[in-house]
């Protein structure tokens, strides 16, 4: 489908601004709260929302079965339960706008796993140049030197080093996704979202003092509730409804978009301040994804390259 209607390009926009706020929205959370809390609330929410979705306007049969018992626990630690707390422990000591720069990085590990992973999907000379120029942008960021392993830049190195696993988790469930067996979207994910939730609920309650929450200030409690019923939940059922109607090289945009909205919100919105490599860093990862989804040249019957 080539002509996306104003509808498609408000529920794009929707999305893209839904991710980046829930990263910037994390790191104010995780000043009163601590991540395992932030993650609990956030994913309680987000399996309610979908829970009463899935009831009350949703009138097909319950599509999942048996055997997709391991695919969900494995994708709700992939997709939920790990990312969702790394990058709440990750903010506490690394920018929301690095964190955002940081998630650029998914379509190109999203190659890098599918080229080990799946036959189908190995590396063409495009999606290796833009791999490798990916890299280098990351190493940008991270930027190892003898002034990042001083004690004072430790854990910051540490917080961004976590940021970047959490990406890494996002990419390896995009692939995972794929051979999980067929099965309704908006079931997968209200299944997928509510064994994170609960996992996570267990977890928190046993490690962490429900006082702690109890004491929290309102607008903790307001951030967590717009964490799930909007990035969580909404914005969830939205890409469902994106990709039944348009294509993934439409909603793969918003890969372009994120980083940038997320580095410019935590400077102008946070305070926040970025240094020179990671402004480079984030050029140099968005460059290497356009390389990456340039389609290879086909040539004509005449040999002319179309």
């Amino acid at each position: 489908m080539s002509n996306h209607s104003l509808r498609h390009w408000l529920m794009m926009a929707f999305l893209v601004l839904s991710w980046a706020s829930a990263i910037m929205l994390t790191r104010v959370a995780v000043t009163d709260l601590s991540p395992l809390w932030v993650t609990s609330g956030r994913l309680v929410t987000g399996a309610i929302v979908l829970i009463l979705y899935r009831t009350l306007f949703v009138k097909a049969r319950w599509s999942l079965r048996w055997h997709h018992a391991p695919w969900v626990l494995w994708l709700a630690l992939l997709s939920s339960a790990i990312p969702f707390f790394l990058i709440a422990w990750g903010t506490q000591y690394a920018s929301s706008a690095i964190a955002g720069i940081l998630m650029g990085t998914i379509p190109l590990s999203v190659l890098g796993f599918a080229h080990l992973f799946l036959p189908d999907e190995k590396f063409s000379k495009n999606k290796a140049v833009g791999f490798m120029i990916g890299f280098v942008g990351l190493l940008l960021i991270i930027k190892p030197g003898a002034e990042t392993i001083a004690a004072e830049h430790r854990m910051e190195l540490i917080g961004i080093l976590a940021i970047f696993i959490a990406s890494l988790c996002y990419a390896l469930n995009s692939v995972v996704t794929r051979k999980m067996p067929a099965a309704s979207n908006v079931d997968k994910a209200t299944a997928v979202v509510t064994t994170a939730a609960i996992l996570l609920l267990l977890m928190t309650l046993s490690l962490e003092p429900a006082s702690s929450i109890s004491s929290a200030p309102i607008m903790s409690w307001i951030i967590l509730t717009y964490l799930g019923v909007v990035p969580t939940a909404s914005a969830s059922l939205v890409l469902f409804v994106l990709l039944s109607q348009t294509t993934a090289s439409f909603v793969a945009m918003n890969n372009y978009i994120i980083p940038v909205c997320t580095a410019f919100g935590g400077v102008f919105f946070l305070g926040e301040t970025l240094p020179i490599n990671a402004w480079l860093g984030m050029v140099v990862i968005l460059l290497g994804l356009a390389i990456s989804e340039r389609r290879p040249k086909i040539k004509n019957a005449s040999g002319q390259a179309t």
